[in-house]
């Protein structure tokens, strides 16, 4: 179990930092740069990584801050996450291009703007999910800790920046699929569980954490809002399972499951590549790399999924050292494991 706590997070560290270069950059042009196995090891003495990571270090921070007695203080974690989100807007190494629905809203955020008044309320932009992995790995910390409470949890983390449905939904289904990898799901089993999950789920509507950001123009009411998320993570998981089944390892990605731009999709992207390799954490982030799409979030993803069923150890131990941020990575480890 620590093993895949600890491959969790730094896995999902090294794919962001390993996807880095190719981020922005079609198949055809990371061939040409790398040949034609592509860009198969990160780059540099220390793997940089992305806001992607630097935003998972801020939650992770603000878990930490807010912890008591076995549990997260609602409010506690309202006003340290805003806190740390801010320190990340104005960092000097806050230059890894972060998303600009994130800089946006943690600009709001400084001026003083309630979350309701800052978030943007129709971005489902994938910036919320890359940085939900420590809330995934928090369930591990003791016994008393639900899904329930992860799911409520991870998706008041998104809704602060990314108030889409569909980004609040696509948060919650990345902490909870993390969650049944390290209860030890087989591969084959998790796409149906996920889908059953989001059937189970989709008229929850978390209001004491969400208050009243259902509200807007064609929204019915608070059901019908969430809903809406629900049935687009329904839909492209069902891609996901279709794709899985074809086995293919040669196609990129996301010619079936999208370019991971948007939240629904990065997920499922990240998925897909885990399901292609799930026993084997170095392939799956390769296949993950060298995509079209937004590849250093589909790597995240990817490599905290292939860390929570394969663990630390199955990644080559120079890229565990030489990734960024080891400070920061191993402190919250050490309190989610009580060391």
């Amino acid at each position: 179990m620590k093993d895949k706590i600890k491959g969790c997070l730094i896995g999902s560290a090294i794919g962001d930092g390993f996807g880095y270069p190719t981020e922005f950059m079609n198949v055809e042009e990371i061939k040409l740069k790398w040949g034609n196995n592509g860009l198969t090891e990160p780059i540099g003495d220390i793997i940089k990584v992305t806001d992607d990571t630097q935003m998972a270090i801020a939650v992770s921070k603000a878990i930490m801050k807010s912890y008591k007695e076995e549990n997260l203080i609602r409010d506690n974690f309202e006003k340290e996450l805003i806190n740390e989100f801010i320190l990340w807007l104005n960092d000097d190494e806050n230059n890894r291009a972060p998303g600009m629905t994130c800089l946006k809203s943690c600009e709001n955020l400084e001026k003083g703007l309630k979350w309701e008044e800052a978030t943007a309320k129709d971005s489902k932009g994938c910036g919320a999910n890359m940085r939900v992995t420590p809330l995934g790995i928090l369930k591990f910390k003791n016994k008393n800790i639900t899904d329930t409470q992860i799911a409520k949890w991870s998706q008041f983390q998104s809704v602060i920046t990314h108030a889409h449905p569909t980004a609040l939904v696509a948060s919650e289904l990345t902490a909870i699929a993390i969650i049944k990898i390290i209860e030890g799901i087989e591969p084959t089993e998790l796409i149906d569980v996920l889908i059953e999950y989001s059937h189970s789920q989709k008229n929850v509507y978390h209001d004491d954490f969400l208050k009243n950001i259902w509200e807007r123009a064609g929204i019915y009411n608070e059901v019908d809002f969430i809903n809406r998320g629900w049935e687009q993570c329904i839909e492209i998981l069902k891609r996901v399972k279709k794709a899985a089944k074809l086995n293919d390892k040669e196609t990129d990605p996301c010619e079936y499951t999208g370019e991971g731009w948007i939240a629904e999709e990065s997920l499922a992207t990240g998925l897909l590549c885990f399901l292609l390799y799930p026993n084997d954490s170095v392939k799956a982030l390769i296949r993950a790399v060298n995509t079209k799409g937004d590849s250093d979030s589909i790597a995240c993803i990817t490599g905290a999924l292939v860390g929570a069923r394969n663990g630390l150890s199955s990644f080559p131990s120079d890229w565990v050292q030489r990734i960024e941020y080891q400070d920061e990575l191993n402190d919250y480890i050490s309190f989610v494991l009580n060391e």
